[in-house]
């Protein structure tokens, strides 16, 4: 059996619990977005409907989520997490399988719902467990593959659904049959599982399990975090806010271009496959600079949060004044690296902030919803400015685009005034 490091001294845990673990990343950032690609089609074949129905597709799921991500950290306190985990997955995977033969928009709207409710108890637990098993530096090093995980799927996800588009739509959906994976490796993931199969190198027989290896994982469940030693419970809450604040914003300002994207392309008269694979772009790229974090805070220092909003600005200028297929790829690649960095960063000040590693799981539940709040409304915020300003994204096809650039314009201005305080400090 191959062992990892857990970041707790000389103790190593199964090479695959870790790939189980991950595997829960493949299904987080599914709803909704992997199927953006494919938008543009279900217009036309549901016509006459608007763009916002279609887009209920992408944003009714995500909004589903919400209430149910927020359960999910609760009942975390108090049920097993693998059972509740499974639960999740077998929501999902049913509403995936009954997508392949649903024939009205209304009904693969509903679907959405479904699957949203799945996904709202997979989604804080993929970071949850990350947190529950790996510690200090490795913490945040597993839990940038995490969003290398989660993004690496979509990009595989949208590359897919952009190419059988224009075969067959609902062939788009087999995406969603991704929670198969997990299901199968949740053997592996369990507490029970890694308790018994954890070493510890420093001992005369490396392949020996750990002495009391259930009273210390006990412990640390019960230990106060020691991280952030001098918070009062009021400044937790304010980093908390301050810390979900960015992370509305940056998603945001990135997830209402692809709500827009199928549109405003086919407008500049591109196909659903060069969608596909820019919406590939930006997935691309947050995999990359997830998994190369480190080696970008190392560089950056105490600005790598400002040049990563900096780099997404740039890649939406771009957009906003280049219409060729080559720029928006470059464009949605750069909102992707600003993405990729910003997202573990939160991740891994999440864990910090909880009081005790047994909340780890509430308090990503508490970060996520903010991220989820926003993917949920962003095409309404795009609809309500575009009314605000007397215009429409049919008349104005860039719009939504140019009002994410302005967004990110100001989160930018606010990370330079901010830069030493704790959502856009680097934590080394």
């Amino acid at each position: 059996m191959k062992y990892v490091d857990n970041g707790k001294g000389n103790e190593r845990i199964p090479l695959m619990s870790l790939i189980a673990i991950l595997s829960i990343s493949l299904t987080v950032n599914l709803p909704g977005l992997a199927i953006t690609p494919v938008m543009g089609k279900i217009k036309e074949v549901f016509y006459p409907v608007s763009e916002l129905e279609v887009e209920l597709l992408s944003s009714l799921p995500n909004l589903v989520i919400i209430p149910i991500i927020l359960w999910t950290g609760r009942l975390s306190l108090h049920y097993r997490k693998v059972a509740i985990l499974a639960t999740g997955l077998l929501i999902f995977l049913a509403g995936a399988v009954a997508y392949l033969f649903a024939n009205s928009l209304l009904l693969l709207i509903l679907l959405g719902c479904l699957v949203g409710i799945g996904c709202g108890f997979v989604i804080p637990l993929a970071a949850g467990m990350i947190s529950d098993n790996f510690h200090g530096s490795r913490n945040a090093a597993v839990l940038g593959m995490k969003s290398g995980t989660s993004n690496g799927a979509v990009i595989i996800a949208t590359i897919f659904v952009g190419w059988v588009a224009a075969h067959n739509w609902h062939l788009a959906f087999l995406v969603y049959l991704i929670p198969i994976v997990p299901l199968v490796l949740l053997p592996f993931m369990s507490e029970k599982y890694i308790t018994k199969n954890t070493i510890d190198t420093a001992l005369p027989d490396s392949a020996k399990p750990v002495a009391n290896a259930t009273a210390s994982k006990s412990v640390t469940h019960t230990a106060e975090n020691t991280e952030l030693p001098q918070m009062s419970n009021r400044e937790r809450v304010l980093r908390l806010f301050a810390i979900m604040g960015v992370y509305i914003v940056i998603t945001y300002s990135t997830t209402s271009l692809f709500y827009c994207l199928p549109f405003t392309m086919a407008h500049y008269k591109l196909s659903t496959s060069a969608v596909g694979i820019a919406t590939a772009m930006f997935y691309t790229a947050a995999m990359i600079f997830g998994f190369a974090l480190p080696g970008f805070k190392r560089i950056f220092r105490d600005f790598t949060m400002p040049i990563s909003i900096f780099i997404t600005l740039g890649g939406m200028v771009l957009m906003m004044f280049v219409h060729t297929f080559a720029a928006y790829v470059i464009g949605v690649f750069m909102t992707g690296v600003g993405y990729g960095i910003v997202q573990p960063m939160i991740y891994n000040k999440t864990t910090a902030l909880a009081p005790n590693p047994s909340k780890n799981t509430q308090y990503f539940a508490y970060v996520l919803t903010g991220n989820y709040i926003a993917i949920a409304a962003a095409p309404f915020f795009v609809k309500l400015a575009a009314t605000i300003c007397h215009t429409t994204t049919e008349a104005s096809p860039d719009f939504a685009i140019i009002l994410a650039a302005v967004v990110t314009a100001t989160l930018l201005g606010v990370s330079l005034i901010f830069v030493k305080d704790y959502a856009f400090k680097t934590e080394r």
